[in-house]
C-alpha cells in the first residue's frame, strides 16, 4: 500500500479514501492466494494505472466540461478501482443440464448393489438441483459438495465418488467431473513448508472435478507437529477461497474418519453431508461375484454355487473391520478364473465344449479350501 501511495503521487494522480480500500482489498485478497507468478510491485503499479485511464474515460464522458474541477482530473475513485476487477473476476456461468450424462450416471449408481442409502440421497439432490435452476438459485453455492465417505474397505467408495463427481458435472456444479485420487503420500511431504506446495498442486489438478483423499485420518494421526496437519489447513483454506470450484471427497473407516473430523474445528463445518457404505451382506457378495463370472460369459455349476456361497458365509462371521468386501471377492474370483484357465488348458481339445468353457466348477473353487477365514491374515495382506 505504501508502493501504491508513492507511484500514485508519482503519476500525478491521488487515491480517493474508498478507493483505497477498495485497492486494500484486492491487495489483501490477491496476496493471499498468490503463486510464484504474483506481480508484487508490478501488481500495483498496474493498478494505479488501470485506475487512471479509468478515471479519463470517466471525465471524457462527462458531458458538461464545465462541471469537471481540477481536483476531479487527478483524483481516482472507487468505481475506477472496481472497474479494473470487474473485468479480471471471473462471473459465474450457469451450466446447463446435461440430460444424457445425468441419466447414464444416475443408471451407474443406481445399478450398484446395496447403497440404498446413499441411492436415496444422491437421487434427492439432483431433485434439488432441478428446482434451484427453475427458481434461478445458483446451484454452485446452493448446498455443499464436500463429503465425507466413512465404511469399510471395498464397499464402493471409489466408485461412487467417481460416479458422483459426473454426475455433479451433469448438473452443472462441476465443470470437469474428473475424479483426482490421492492418500497422505500424495499430499505430504518430508521437509517443513513442502507441503503445502505439495497438497497445493494436487488441489490445483482436481479444479473443475474431485479430490479423493483415501484414508484420510491418517493426515491428523501423527499428532500437533505432524505436517499432515499442514496439508489439513491448506485445503480447508482451498475449500473456502475456490469454493464451488471443485469438492473434496475424504475417505476412511467409521472410527477412525469421526476422529479425523474432530481432530480439527474447520473440518466439521466443511464437511456437512457424510455417506456411510454398509458392508455388504452374504447375499450381495455372491451376486457381486456371480456378475463378476457373468462379464467373462461365465457361469457357476450348483455344487460351485454352493461352495461359493459356503465361502462368503464364512468370512461375513469372521470379518473384522479390515474384511475387504467387494475387493475381497474381486480377487477370490480373479483367482477362480486362472484356475479354470488351468484346467481348460490340461484338457485335449475335444473335451472342451463350450458347455464347459462356460461353467465354473468345484475343482475352479478347490484354492477356497486353502484359504483362511481367519480376518487376521486379511489384515496382514492388507485388505
Amino acid at each position: 500500500m505504501l508502493i501504491a501511495d508513492y507511484t500514485s503521487h508519482k503519476k500525478g494522480v491521488t487515491l480517493e479514501g474508498e478507493a483505497r480500500e477498495a485497492i486494500y482489498f484486492e491487495v489483501v485478497e490477491n496476496y493471499r492466494n498468490r503463486n510464484r507468478n504474483f506481480g508484487n510491485a508490478r501488481f500495483i503499479g498496474g493498478i494505479i494505472e488501470e485506475g487512471r485511464k479509468n478515471m479519463a474515460l470517466r471525465l471524457m464522458a462527462e458531458p458538461d466540461p464545465q462541471n469537471i474541477s481540477a481536483e476531479d482530473f487527478v483524483t481516482i475513485t472507487k468505481p475506477d478501482i472496481e472497474k479494473i476487477f470487474a473485468r479480471k473476476r471471473p462471473k459465474g456461468v450457469t451450466l446447463p443440464i446435461d440430460e444424457a450424462l445425468l441419466s447414464e450416471s444416475l443408471a451407474q449408481l443406481n445399478g450398484l448393489l446395496g447403497l440404498d442409502n446413499i441411492k436415496t440421497e444422491v437421487n434427492e439432490q439432483v431433485k434439488l438441483v432441478r428446482y434451484y435452476m427453475e427458481i434461478g438459485k445458483d446451484v454452485r453455492t446452493a448446498f455443499s459438495t464436500h463429503t465425507v465417505f466413512s465404511g469399510s474397505p471395498g464397499t464402493g467408495k471409489t466408485t461412487v465418488a467417481r460416479i458422483l463427481a459426473q454426475i455433479y458435472k451433469a448438473l452443472g456444479i462441476l465443470e470437469r467431473g474428473h475424479l483426482v485420487e490421492c492418500d497422505r503420500r500424495a499430499l505430504v511431504a518430508g521437509y517443513v513448508g513442502q507441503t503445502a506446495g505439495k497438497t497445493g498442486e494436487m488441489i490445483d489438478n482436481a479444479m473443475g472435478g474431485c479430490l479423493f483423499i483415501d484414508e484420510a485420518y491418517s493426515l491428523t494421526a501423527g499428532g500437533p507437529s505432524d505436517y499432515g496437519r499442514e496439508a489439513v489447513e491448506t485445503i480447508l483454506k482451498r475449500m473456502e477461497d475456490d469454493r464451488g470450484k471443485f469438492m473434496v471427497i475424504v475417505a476412511g473407516y467409521t472410527k477412525e474418519m469421526q476422529q479425523f473430523l474432530e481432530s480439527n474445528p474447520g473440518l466439521k463445518s466443511r464437511f456437512d453431508k457424510h455417506f456411510y457404505f454398509k458392508d455388504y451382506t452374504e447375499v450381495e457378495l455372491l451376486q457381486i461375484a456371480t456378475n463378476l463370472f457373468a462379464e467373462k460369459e461365465l457361469r457357476l455349476d450348483v455344487d460351485a454355487k454352493a461352495m461359493l456361497q459356503q465361502h462368503l458365509g464364512g468370512l461375513m462371521r469372521n470379518r473384522s473391520k479390515y474384511f475387504g468386501n467387494g475387493r475381497a471377492v474381486r480377487k477370490m474370483v480373479d483367482e477362480t478364473l486362472r484356475q479354470h484357465d488351468l484346467r481348460l488348458a490340461n484338457m485335449h481339445p475335444n473335451q472342451r465344449s463350450p458347455e464347459v468353457i462356460s461353467t465354473i466348477t468345484l475343482d475352479d473353487l478347490q484354492h477356497l479350501r486353502n484359504t483362511t477365514t481367519n480376518t487376521e491374515q486379511d489384515r496382514k495382506l492388507g485388505f
